[in-house]
């Protein structure tokens, strides 16, 4: 007999297989899908629990180690301090003080041009010239048109004029940049040393303390009661330098101990038609001014005049402004 012939699947059955088998794989796919979700999730609360009890573990040590490391590094530190030296410890101390004075302290160079009187200068700074007023300090009068020339104030103007006309020196800011009167308010430093300080050793100056600008009170006042000790400069004169300024009155025999030259008529009038203000500029140029004037305020007077004709006959032109 010859050999049956295979009977071929129709293509209905075909289609229906393929689709089972289709339906069969995803099956598989979304139940190995479930399993690893569950399987990550279970590992993943394995792990926060393990986390949990680490923490835990770790806080109690940390908590026990409190309690005991103040007391050891206390120890420690007291041991430090007893091993070391005195000097050493002298010299951390004062390389501390230096960088904070260093910090604290800026310095800038200044050329003074001019004198006014023992407590105020001109200087050039930043290319450009200005008046600078000392700080914490206050020398009697020279060039006040009512005050006129009050004792000892030659002194101080001289031995400023001595030590800083032409010199370098360096100007230190405090808190105030300026005065009313438009001045740059300073502490002035020539060759390492603060000379508004000097004015006071030398009983040339008294402590005139305006707020906010009082760095150096402190040391001022130190050096203000040597000197009241030793009763020199402004100090030879009874009640004559106190804390609001300098009192002059019934004071005419206690000025002829001073080396001061005899003052000029005019420069000793405390009559207030005298309120003309003569000044040199830096050019050597003589102006005077007249209340009123714009630059009459921040003037710094050279001499003083009671009228025009006196200011024009002395060589001084009026100011244009």
């Amino acid at each position: 007999m010859g050999a049956q012939k295979e009977k071929k699947p129709s293509k209905e059955g075909l289609v229906k297989r393929n689709r089972m088998g289709k339906i069969y794989g995803a099956l598989l796919l979304i139940s190995f899908i479930v399993s690893l979700f569950f399987w990550l999730e279970q590992k993943n609360n394995q792990d926060q629990s393990e986390d949990e009890v680490e923490s835990a573990t770790i806080t109690k040590e940390e908590n026990i180690n409190s309690t005991v490391a103040p007391a050891k590094q206390v120890d420690e530190d007291t041991d430090k301090e007893n091993t070391l030296p005195i000097s050493a410890t002298t010299k951390l101390s004062e390389k501390k003080d230096e960088l904070n004075s260093s910090i604290s302290t800026v310095l800038t160079s200044a050329v003074v041009t001019r004198v006014v009187d023992g407590d105020t200068i001109k200087v050039k700074v930043n290319g450009k010239e200005e008046t600078v007023r000392m700080i914490l300090v206050d020398t009697p009068e020279t060039k006040h048109p009512k005050l006129g020339v009050q004792p000892f104030g030659p002194e101080a103007s001289s031995f400023t004029k001595n030590a800083l006309t032409g010199e370098e020196i360096e100007l230190e800011k405090d808190i105030s940049e300026r005065d009313r009167y438009g001045r740059l308010l300073r502490y002035v430093w020539i060759d390492g040393k603060l000379f508004n300080e000097t004015l006071i050793e030398k009983g040339l100056a008294r402590v005139a303390v305006f707020q906010p600008d009082v760095k150096y009170i402190d040391q001022f006042r130190e050096l203000q009661q040597k000197a009241q000790k030793q009763g020199i400069g402004i100090w030879s004169i009874e009640n004559y330098a106190q804390e609001d300024g300098y009192h002059t009155e019934d004071k005419k025999s206690a000025t002829t101990t001073t080396s001061q030259p005899k003052p000029k008529p005019e420069e000793k009038t405390t009559s207030d038609s005298c309120n003309i203000k003569g000044n040199i500029s830096s050019s050597g140029e003589k102006i005077f001014h007249v209340p009123g004037g714009q630059f009459y305020n921040v003037t710094e007077p050279e001499e003083m005049f009671c009228s025009k004709a006196a200011a024009l006959a002395a060589g001084y032109r009026a100011s244009k402004r």
